[in-house]
């Protein structure tokens, strides 16, 4: 049995990136012959030592991370999906209203790299990659 709280988790995340109407969001997967721009979000989620590092020595705070692939048809488009993606994501606190013991801390920017162009599909896209990461404590 699971307790779900990875994929409440990754999900807040999505829904932030969701709230955008204007920004098309895809968990994961691109079907084929998607209209760009698009954020494709990959996620991992980690368990931790609590801070301090308690006696027990549970991990009992979750980091989670977005990696967001932002991709247009010119870098510019992919820099106008990364600034809307940073716009949803940078310096929120989500809500999970079904894991109310759940603390969790704002959305932090972790990394970026620039626009890249990738032609694996036959068709020239370019992708720059973001991502962002959310502290919690249970």
């Amino acid at each position: 049995m699971t307790d779900t709280l990875d994929q409440k988790l990754v999900n807040a995340g999505l829904a932030l990136l969701a709230a955008d109407p204007g920004l098309t969001v895809y968990d994961g997967f691109v079907p084929p012959n998607s209209p760009r721009p698009y954020v494709l979000v990959y996620t991992s989620v980690e368990w931790v030592p609590a801070p301090g590092d308690g006696l027990d020595g549970a991990s009992t705070s979750p980091v989670v991370r977005w990696y967001c692939h932002c991709v247009g048809e010119t870098a510019t488009a992919a820099r106008a999906v990364a600034q809307r993606v940073r716009t949803q994501l940078l310096d929120q606190r989500p809500v999970i209203p079904s894991a109310p013991t759940m603390t969790l801390g704002l959305v932090r920017f972790e990394s970026g790299v620039p626009p890249v162009k990738d032609e694996t599909t036959g068709v020239l896209v370019m992708d720059t990659v973001t991502v962002y990461k959310l502290a919690a404590n249970t």
